[in-house]
């Protein structure tokens, strides 16, 4: 026994932003506030999105930092509720959606935004309209958010039916100005999210089909995209993919790259593609061994078993001038315990398939320095 919930209307097309207006209206949505990253306001998209919403903008915030910190999130609900919102639109990459997702969260339950990591059982978001300007989070359809503190040096990620997007409007012209390294993790992050949707407990077979699908069109079209930033059929496809791959771990959760990922970008300051994609290579020959499904799967995708294809994702990131080795950031021998410990208390790891433990996951990273 399985179940699917998804309950986000998608709107995905070329130029649909131009409709944003008539979205808003038919959603009832009629004071909307924008919270965006901050070049979405140099950009202009902030502009747009106004002067496109037939008056129903109240106003904006655009201070929202990569990795989106608890104080970024106290700000900006703070805003939208002094402006008189009675909803929120998310513009940007992963940390303005989860910003605007985690203030909606706020403003709708009366809380302080602290409460949001310790713990607070979510009741009730604002409505968010969110619209990506990156091919890679596929926040726009999941239940969770993604929040830090920078004082305690903690990312953790917040869960709730509730924190589901009303709407996701998915405009692949957003997308085209993407600078070539940006496009490069926020791709490898469309893998992470396909391949740990792949590799989680929750696993289905329609979650498998639709992780499965989102990795065919990124891995045929990334790197493209990152070569060439003027293929819109490349782009278009990696903003598919990044959707798709959304659709398919907003039912299973991600796992083990994830799990392992937080303290590289927390510590470390590694970008959160990046960071996912450090060892995603590892854990797909880790979690073959439970699932030999995904052997099958590899050859879907045009590799002869699991190990081709980790060894063609070690090679595409080293091609993008990802980091793969841990001396590159910085980090030695003496700092794996923590590392580890970090990544074993994260519930991704729970949430991953092979079950490893801690001397086994030491291993995995000492293999990378």
């Amino acid at each position: 026994m399985w179940t699917y919930y998804q309950p986000v209307k998608v709107i995905f097309g070329e130029g649909e932003l131009e409709n944003v207006g008539k979205y808003l209206l038919e959603n009832g949505m009629g004071k909307a506030f924008i919270i965006a990253d901050p070049y979405q306001m140099i950009a202009g998209n902030v502009k747009r999105i106004t002067d496109a919403s037939n008056g129903a903008i109240v106003g904006a915030f655009s201070e929202v930092e990569p990795n989106p910190t608890i104080e970024n999130v106290h700000n900006a609900a703070q805003a939208a509720k002094m402006a008189g919102a009675d909803s929120i639109i998310a513009i940007g990459g992963g940390s303005a959606m989860d910003c605007a997702k985690a203030a909606g969260v706020v403003l709708g339950d009366g809380i302080e935004a602290e409460e949001l990591l310790r713990g607070h059982e979510i009741r009730k978001s604002l409505p968010v309209m969110a619209i990506p300007t990156t091919a890679g989070t596929g926040s726009e359809v999941t239940a969770g958010a993604v929040l830090s503190d920078p004082v305690k040096q903690i990312k953790a990620a917040i869960f709730s039916p509730e924190i589901f997007p009303k709407v996701a409007l998915v405009d692949p012209v957003l997308t085209w100005t993407m600078p070539e390294k940006v496009t490069a993790a926020c791709g490898l992050d469309v893998l992470a999210h396909s391949f740990d949707a792949m590799a989680s407990v929750k696993a289905t077979k329609a979650t498998d089909a639709l992780a499965l699908c989102a990795a065919k069109l990124a891995i045929a079209s990334l790197t493209k995209a990152v070569r060439d930033g003027s293929n819109k059929e490349a782009r278009a496809a990696m903003a598919k993919a990044s959707l798709i791959a959304g659709l398919a771990f907003s039912q299973t959760g991600t796992t083990g790259s994830h799990a392992c990922s937080y303290i590289l970008t927390a510590k470390y300051h590694m970008p959160h593609g990046e960071a996912c994609a450090f060892t995603l290579d590892a854990w797909l020959e880790e979690n073959a061994r439970v699932k030999p499904e995904l052997n099958g799967y590899a050859a879907e995708l045009g590799f002869s078993d699991i190990h081709a294809l980790s060894s063609w994702l070690n090679d595409t990131k080293k091609a993008f001038g990802m980091r793969t080795r841990l001396s590159e950031l910085g980090v030695s021998e003496k700092d794996l315990d923590e590392i580890v410990d970090s990544s074993m208390t994260s519930a991704n790891m729970a949430n991953n398939i092979a079950h490893i433990g801690r001397e086994d996951l030491k291993k995995l990273f000492m293999n990378k320095l």
